[in-house]
Formats: structure tokens, sequence, C-alpha cells
């Protein structure tokens, strides 16, 4: 891991990744709260209700991270190996439990779960540009070796030992400038409006699997037979990238096709 970067706290030294994973969850949180109330109908007593169901699923999303994660890397090592987690296993395995739990657990007549999962989605991106920050002081999630001014050398953690001496790209911080960059367009840009899930998969499909290509760390692999040096591909969150945008477009196809239904009714 990177250096400690804070004081010992009863006698426990809070890493600085673990920090902002809770600063990002603090504020989406707050940010899907707030929308839920003054944009998007539903009082107190609900928005509370629907923040617990969101709790739950972050526990159903760092396990099947964990899972998923590790079948990939277990089919590159050709062993069971478990360890790590993945962003895009992460947000599959959530945001289905997200959906199962709504189901069945919130059964009010104003529920609206276009409406809600362009929210909660908006807020996932929130939190993850400050996972990505929190990723930067990890070292993990690191990008390949470069000669650029904008390559950084980590002292510490899984970039050292892979490596030793060399600069890599800062892929954390692409990322996180990107997202914050994403978040602003769905929150603030009216073109977007009630499109934020479709826009999400889109957007952020595409600059994952731009992104990939730059990436230094191990991510295991989908198919093994593509191994190269520095990079695999493609890679899980390639494979995971490209569905993503498939099923964004197709998204945007059924919502144009609807307005244009309606309009002619």
């Amino acid at each position: 891991m990177y250096p400690f970067l804070l004081p010992e706290i009863f006698g426990y030294t809070i890493p600085m990744y673990d920090l902002f994973i809770l600063i990002g969850v603090f504020f989406m949180i707050l940010y899907i709260g707030k929308r839920f109330e003054k944009n998007d109908g539903y009082n107190r007593k609900q928005s509370n209700r629907i923040i617990i169901l969101i709790a739950i699923s972050l526990v159903f999303a760092l396990v099947f991270s964990f899972v998923l994660d590790g079948i990939f890397h277990s089919i590159k090592e050709g062993e069971l190996e478990f360890g790590s987690i993945n962003f895009l296993g992460a947000l599959i395995g959530g945001f289905a439990a997200f959906l199962l739990l709504m189901k069945y657990y919130f059964k009010d007549d104003n529920k609206d779960m276009k409406k809600i999962s362009n929210t909660v989605i908006t807020g996932v991106v929130l939190a993850h540009a400050f996972g990505r920050i929190g990723c930067f002081f990890a070292g993990c999630c690191f990008g390949i070796p470069t000669e650029s001014y904008i390559g950084v050398l980590f002292p510490y953690g899984h970039a050292h030992e892979l490596y030793p001496g060399e600069a890599v790209f800062p892929t954390q911080l692409f990322e996180a400038a990107f997202l914050f960059i994403l978040f602003i367009v769905l929150n603030r840009v009216r073109f977007f409006k009630n499109k934020e899930v479709e826009t999400y998969l889109i957007g952020y499909g595409i600059w994952r699997f731009a992104n990939e290509f730059i990436r230094g760390d191990d991510r295991g692999v989908v198919f093994p037979l593509f191994s190269t040096q520095y990079n695999v591909f493609p890679t899980p969150s390639q494979v995971m990238s490209l569905f993503m945008v498939i099923l964004g477009v197709y998204l945007v196809y059924k919502y144009f096709v609807k307005k244009q239904n309606h309009t002619i009714a």
C-alpha cells in the first residue's frame, strides 16, 4: 500500500484509500437523498428507505466484485486466486441487488424505477470519482510505464513492485477527472436529464474501454491467449465495458422509439 498519510486513531492508522471511499459514499448518499426529495418527489421516509436498500446493495456489490475478480484471476493463474476487487463487477452486482430489493421491499404507488435509477447512477459516479483518488494514494489501478512529464513514480505498492524505479501513467487521476466531469454533465446539462443511465453506460463504457489500453496493473483475463507484455486484450473490464455501451445504445434506441410513438399518438 501507499504510505499511510493520517495519524493513528484509537490505535488504527487510516489508509487514504479507505478515507476517500468513505468520503465518496458519504457524498453519494447526501446527493441521492437530496435529489430524491427535491427533484424526484419522494418524502423523507421514502428516501431513507431507498437509501437503506442502497446500503444493503453495497454489501452485495463488494461480495460480487470480489468473486468476479477472483474468477478472472483464477482463469489467468490456472488455479483459484482471490484477494482483489473490480469496480465494474461491483457495479453489476450492486445494481442488480438494488433492483431486486426495490422490487420486493419498496412497493409505494409513486415508485418510478427509471427516475430512481437515474438519481442513483449519478450518485455512483460521484462516489467513484472520489474512490479513484483513493486508488491513486493506494498505488493500485496504475498505468503502464511512460517517459512523459505526466508520469508518476510510486515508491510503494503494486506499481513499485511491478515497475520499480519507473514512472507510470496516473490512470487513477485520469479517471477521477473524467468522472467528476461526467457527474457535472449528468447533473447540470439539460440534454441528459432523464437519460442519465443511458449516458453513463455509453460514456463510461467508452472511457473505460479506452483507458484499459494504458492500464498496467493485473486485472486477470477473460481469454488467456491474448496476453501481451503490459496489457491483456480484451481485458475483463473491456469486455464488460463493451456490453455497457451496447446496453446503453439499446436503451437510447428504446427511449427515442417510445418518444416517437407518443408523438405520433
